[in-house]
């Protein structure tokens, strides 16, 4: 008897969605595995910069224009007609030297009229006193009549009447005689106006000269020959004359952010489009306080006075000039970019101690020093291991303790100098757990501590790092700040001249994975530190 074979199970087929998530998950090992054995970036080798010894120079840039010391436009206050120009661009002249003429016609007929009318005054004036004196003769007969004519009236020999009349007629010639005079003073007045118009009329005719009223250069002239001059309600310019151009102005403009560094006295350097390799210098010799606007910027204007022996600055030209503000010679120095590069690695570490702090407020925990922060600033600046690390903990928090007791006192500048001496007492305390290295590290973190931020007629001190290259990884070196000119930055602290910092280079930043799914938003390269 044959035996039944059993039926066969039908094998089901996998659904789409379990071969869709299969292919998915091959992908994002396939692309996984892509991206780790990518070829590698070739290495960014260091770049160093030197410190060493120079000049930082701060200034404030600024644009203006050249113009000579004294400028003076001469006109003209009479109208006509030019006869003559005697001078040319670039000539010299010197005061009182005739450079153009007027048509004088006009004026010399104007003076002959008024030479007339004094004439006929004059004599008017003689005739009126003619007239003075024959009232005065009559005045005496007059008289004479009267007093004759008195007597006989008093011998009864005329009749009062008779006296009456006479003393009428004395009057009346001393009235004629009053008149007289009065007719000559008036005429004496016209003589007078006449003569003024006389000597007006010579001024006029002597303004058809135009001469020049100072010695100096023509640097403009706008008339030619020929050309009718109208002196109406203004004198028009003929001429514009500078002084001297030995000496020149330059005229800056300077933004309102900086007009509050600019001081009379500083020294002013500046270059123009003319001599480009050529640097001019001058001093600031006004400040002036009336602002002018322009699209909603505010500028003021800084006059600086510059010599110009050659003659080769000329009005007009535009200056690119630098106010120094500040000049530090034979400085300890650092290229700027060496205070801006940091490794990789070191920025969390930068992120965690400025804690969402101002500048302003770590600088004055910085001066304080005894405080938590500052404590904990040295020992990771100095990069304590374990046994140290906790030493110096105990050696800040005995100093902590220290400073507290001066709080009760109330007096603030107490306070501050009860601080700073506890900080520099466990400066002495922390160098005996310390190396040489770490002991060099910290002298430059007490300088810090001491300069504090403070001012001392100066740009302010702020700290910094710079690192440089041991046992072929970055080793962080803190300095103090001082002055700069955008392309090196005055230090004091541990580093000498010929010292090589890091400028830039190097490995760039660690990347790793973000967790979740292999496809999932979160997944892709994370790059350490920002």
């Amino acid at each position: 008897m044959n035996a039944t074979p059993a039926p066969r199970r039908r094998r089901t087929p996998p659904s789409p969605r379990v071969l869709i998530g299969g292919a998915l998950v091959l992908l994002a090992v396939v692309a996984l595995a892509a991206w780790l054995l990518r070829p590698k970036e070739p290495k960014d080798p260091y770049r160093f910069g030197e410190v060493d010894r120079g000049s930082i120079t701060r200034s404030v840039s600024a644009s203006g224009s050249l113009q000579a010391l004294v400028t003076v436009e001469v006109g003209s206050q009479i109208s006509g007609q030019i006869r003559d120009v005697l001078v040319d661009f670039n000539d010299r002249v010197v005061a009182g030297q005739v450079m153009a003429v007027l048509d004088p016609q006009t004026q010399e007929q104007r003076l002959a009229q008024s030479q007339a009318e004094v004439g006929a005054s004059t004599a008017t004036l003689g005739a009126s006193q003619a007239a003075i004196q024959t009232a005065e003769a009559q005045a005496a007969v007059a008289l004479a009549d009267l007093n004759r004519k008195r007597s006989l009236v008093a011998k009864n020999i005329y009749a009062p009447a008779v006296l009456e009349q006479a003393e009428a007629a004395y009057k009346q010639a001393q009235a004629s005689v009053a008149s007289a005079r009065a007719n000559a003073n008036a005429q004496r007045a016209r003589v007078a106006q006449s003569s003024a118009s006389l000597q007006a009329v010579k001024v006029d005719l002597g303004r058809t000269r135009i001469v020049a009223p100072i010695d100096g250069i023509v640097v403009e002239r706008a008339i030619e020959p020929g050309q009718t001059v109208a002196a109406s309600l203004s004198a028009p310019v003929l001429f514009r004359l500078a002084q001297d151009l030995s000496k020149l102005e330059v005229k800056i403009s300077v933004d309102e952010a900086d007009i509050g560094q600019v001081r009379e006295g500083q020294e002013v350097r500046f270059t123009v489009d003319a001599f480009p390799d050529e640097n001019f210098t001058g001093v600031v010799t006004q400040v002036r306080k009336q602002p002018t606007t322009e699209q909603n910027v505010v500028a003021y204007t800084v006059i600086a006075e510059a010599d110009n022996p050659r003659g080769n600055l000329l009005p007009g030209m535009t200056a690119n000039a630098d106010i120094v503000l500040e000049q530090r010679r034979n400085v300890l120095r650092v290229p700027a970019a060496a205070l801006r590069w940091s490794p990789p690695d070191a920025q969390p570490q930068q992120q965690r101690q400025g804690g969402g702090a101002s500048q302003g407020a770590g600088q004055r925990r910085q001066g304080q020093g005894a405080g938590a922060g500052g404590g904990q600033r040295v020992i990771e600046q100095l990069g304590l291991d374990a046994d140290q690390r906790k030493k110096a903990e105990a050696i800040f928090a005995e100093a902590r303790e220290k400073a507290r007791g001066s709080i009760g006192s109330g007096d603030r500048q107490a306070m501050r100098e009860a601080m700073r001496k506890s900080m520099q007492e466990s400066y002495t305390k922390l160098e005996a757990i310390l190396t040489p290295e770490q002991k060099t590290k910290l002298a430059a973190i007490r300088a810090q501590s001491q300069a504090g931020g403070g001012r001392s007629g100066r740009a302010a001190t702020t700290p910094g790092t710079v690192y440089v290259l041991k046992n072929g990884k970055p080793d962080p070196i803190p300095v103090q700040m001082g002055a700069t000119d955008g392309s090196y930055v005055e230090i004091t602290g541990p580093l000498k001249p010929g010292d090589q910092v890091i400028t830039g280079g190097g490995p760039r930043a660690k990347v790793q994975l973000r967790s979740g799914g292999p496809m999932g938003p979160s997944s892709g390269p994370r790059v350490r530190g920002g």
